[in-house]
C-alpha cells in the first residue's frame, strides 16, 4: 500500500469520520509491505500483510471478489487494448491523484499500470492479488473505506447498491466512473458515453446547503 494512501482512508465501523493511524513494519520505497492500521474513534485495528490491508470485520468470509468476476468479462488475448480503453474511459493521462479498480477491474491492473503513472487502488480484486509499488489492495466486506471525493476515478462493477453508492461517494467531483450496462447508472453522476459493455460518467457536483439571508433594515 503506497503510504500516501492512509490519508484517504476511513474505518468502516459506522461512526463520527476520522484519519486512520499507521504503524509501518516494513515498507518498501513508500510502499507499506507489513503494519497496520488503526482508528482512534473505535480502536479498531486493520493489519496489512504484502502489501493488502484488510478492512473486513469477518475476516474468515471469502472475499465479495469471486462473486464479481464474472461481471467484467475478460479476454486473455486483449488484456492490453482492454487496458488502453480503461485509460481513456478513466481519463488517466497523469500521476495526479490515483484510481480505483473494483472488483474484477482488478485484473486489468498489471496492464494499465504499464501506460499510466496513476497509483492504482485495487479494492476486492481475484484472491491472488497482492500489494506492489504504485498498486494498493484492499479488501473489504461493505462500503469503501475511503474519504468522500478522495478518488479521482472509479472503476466498479458491484454488488450491492450500498457498495456503489460508497463508490461514487469516494470519487471527486467531475472525477470519472466507468462500469458495466449490468449495473445501473447510480445516483449522483452524469452520463457521458455508452455502448453494449460500458458507460462513462461524471461524478456530478456536490448539492450546496441552503444559505439563510437576512435582510438588515435601517431604523
Amino acid at each position: 500500500m503506497f503510504i500516501e494512501l492512509v490519508d484517504a482512508l476511513r474505518c468502516p465501523v459506522p461512526h463520527e469520520e476520522s484519519w486512520l493511524v499507521v504503524a509501518a513494519e516494513r515498507m518498501e520505497a513508500r510502499h507499506i509491505v507489513e503494519g497496520t492500521l488503526g482508528c482512534p474513534v473505535c480502536r479498531a485495528s486493520y493489519p496489512i500483510h504484502r502489501g493488502v490491508v484488510d478492512f473486513r470485520r469477518t475476516r474468515a468470509g471469502a472475499s465479495p471478489a469471486r462473486t464479481a468476476e464474472s461481471r467484467v468479462e475478460r479476454d486473455e488475448s486483449s488484456d492490453l487494448e482492454q487496458a488502453m480503453r480503461l485509460a481513456a474511459f478513466l481519463g488517466l493521462s497523469d500521476a495526479a491523484g490515483f484510481a480505483v479498480l473494483a472488483g474484477a477491474w482488478g485484473t486489468r491492473a498489471s496492464a494499465l499500470r504499464g501506460l499510466v503513472e496513476t497509483p492504482l487502488v485495487l479494492v476486492d480484486p481475484p484472491d491472488a492479488f497482492e500489494g506492489e509499488p504504485g498498486i494498493s489492495v484492499l479488501r473489504t466486506d461493505g462500503p469503501l473505506p475511503l474519504a468522500a471525493g478522495a478518488a479521482r476515478a472509479m472503476a466498479i462493477d458491484g454488488p450491492g447498491a450500498e457498495r456503489v453508492a460508497s463508490a461514487v461517494r469516494a470519487t471527486r467531483v467531475k472525477g470519472r466512473v466507468v462500469g458495466p450496462t449490468t449495473v445501473l447508472l447510480p445516483t449522483g453522476v452524469r452520463e457521458l458515453a455508452r455502448d453494449e459493455e460500458l458507460w462513462v460518467a461524471e461524478r456530478e457536483a456536490l448539492d450546496s446547503p441552503l444559505v439563510a439571508l437576512h435582510v438588515r433594515r435601517r431604523a
